[in-house]
């Protein structure tokens, strides 16, 4: 028997874009390569390196000058470099709230607030053993 799958084109996000606390970004980092591919088309003169950004480049977009992660099941995620993630860490761990989570409840708060980047659950293992 055969089912019919049915696709529903979107003409807009079915998620509202949520208001992320933009912090100032300073020297170059993990995200530069991947803004400039995406913004300009311009790869690494390194082969294997122009692969590597050209494939992780699927999982990120640029809206309003900003990068951000793409998800299956949740919403964009703002994407942030080291300083960033070192504030938003202390923040949610010992912050306002006073949470005192373990890593991965540090992490998934972390994501549910709107904020990605890559190696989160190392450093906020490191962070919390500090």
């Amino acid at each position: 028997m055969g089912r019919d799958v049915r696709i529903k084109i979107l003409d807009a996000p079915s998620v509202p874009q949520r208001q992320v606390l933009v912090i100032q970004t300073g020297a170059t980092s993990w995200m530069e390569p991947i803004r400039t591919y995406l913004s300009s088309g311009i790869l690494p003169k390194d082969k294997a390196e122009a692969r590597k950004i050209h494939h992780k480049a699927l999982w990120y977009q640029i809206y309003d000058g900003v990068l951000f992660r793409k998800s299956f099941l949740s919403p964009l995620l703002r994407c942030i470099d080291k300083e960033e993630s070192n504030y938003v860490i202390r923040e949610i761990h010992e912050g306002i709230c006073g949470l005192h989570a373990g890593p991965r409840m540090v992490v998934a708060k972390i994501m549910n607030v709107g904020y990605y980047w890559p190696g989160m659950h190392m450093d906020v293992v490191k962070e919390i053993q500090k």
